[in-house]
């Protein structure tokens, strides 16, 4: 199990983390999702021990480790640009981590070479051994840097942003290939991305950080169905904002009720979030916003309708199955919101 207390870090004025807990389970395979600046790289690179807190601890299977460097932590490390060494062939850039330890730790070259071997096999590059990395494609330099990673047997492996170099068929790949190899290996794995669908995806639980600081901890179902706050919210999946005045139990947006809440909320104003899929067109009830569609597009099996409600400017998108042609832009459609989230004005849930 990994464990950090309290970890802060600043550069100069700027605080990257703001008093940090996280706890890492045995075998997890954890993402660290958030925007550019948010704190998830120099998060994961603390783990590493390729940077230091300036307050708090790290402690691995419950030992403090916060002052070891990365060579006596055992992990492994997979950048994003691969940071394969073009002068050596695929085969010694697997074994390097192995070669460069101290004498009375290394293996012989021959066991060196055949560690290397095995890992290609195991990241299916196996015969590409003896090919420089200017050789290989994206996708497969990318597997010779995991391979590398995994040569030293690691208790922890890390990666940061490792498909953001390439294109999205081969990213799309190599995700579903690396969650078969985690589960296969058993390791615990932590990656960095900002890229919500790549987290919702691999990941067993999802951390979302921002400004330093973690907004929610979850499994990919509970951040995306239930965020913790307006910005998990509005980052993890798309999503329509609508500022609302509660009264006796309904949201109203310009003064038209548009949804009904359950529970005690209280008067005054908050901020209605909902899925676009979570949205029924064409519908005449009584909570019905009108809509003015100004833009249609197909997004995968769906067409994604966007217009504006109720005379305003306000820009509101809402997912229609593509079965039946889409509607016709300049076209007025009734809106009827069937599930949505309530915050405050400041972001907090309500």
């Amino acid at each position: 199990m990994i464990a950090l207390h309290n970890i802060s870090k600043r550069f100069g004025t700027f605080a990257a983390l703001n008093g940090v807990d996280l706890t890492v389970r045995d075998g997890e395979f954890l993402a660290l999702l958030g925007p550019s600046g948010s704190g998830k790289t120099t998060l994961l690179r603390i783990m590493a021990g390729l940077a230091f807190p300036d307050q708090g601890q790290v402690r691995f299977h419950g030992e403090d480790v916060t002052a070891l460097g990365v060579a006596d932590r055992k992990v492994g490390f997979v950048f994003q640009h691969y940071a394969l060494f073009k002068h050596m062939t695929v085969l010694d850039n697997v074994g390097f981590g192995l070669s460069v330890r101290p004498r009375k730790e290394r293996p012989p070259k021959a066991k060196i070479r055949s560690r290397a071997r095995e890992l290609l096999e195991l990241v299916q590059l196996g015969g590409l051994g003896d090919r420089y990395p200017a050789q290989l494609s994206g996708g497969q330099r990318q597997r010779v840097a995991l391979a590398r990673a995994l040569a030293v047997e690691p208790q922890l492996l890390l990666l940061d942003e490792p498909f953001g170099a390439l294109d999205a068929k081969v990213r799309k790949e190599l995700r579903r290939w690396l969650r078969q190899l985690h589960e296969q290996m058993g390791l615990t794995s932590i990656f960095v991305t900002h890229d919500q669908e790549e987290a919702l995806e691999l990941a067993d639980r999802v951390v979302v950080m921002e400004q330093g600081t973690i907004e929610q901890v979850g499994s990919p179902e509970e951040v995306y169905m239930t965020p913790s706050s307006g910005f998990v919210s509005r980052f993890v999946g798309d999503s329509n904002s609508l500022p609302v005045d509660l009264f006796e139990g309904s949201a109203y947006f310009h003064e038209r009720p548009i949804y009904r809440l359950s529970g005690e909320t209280g008067n005054g104003g908050a901020r209605l979030d909902f899925r676009p899929h979570d949205v029924v067109l064409d519908a005449g009830g009584a909570d019905a916003l009108p809509l003015l569609v100004t833009g249609v597009y197909r997004r995968g099996g769906s067409w994604r309708v966007e217009g504006t409600v109720d005379g305003s400017s306000r820009i509101v998108e809402v997912d229609v199955v593509a079965d039946a042609a889409p509607p016709a832009i300049g076209s007025r459609l009734g809106l009827s919101i069937k599930r949505a989230r309530l915050f405050a004005a400041n972001g907090a849930p309500q």
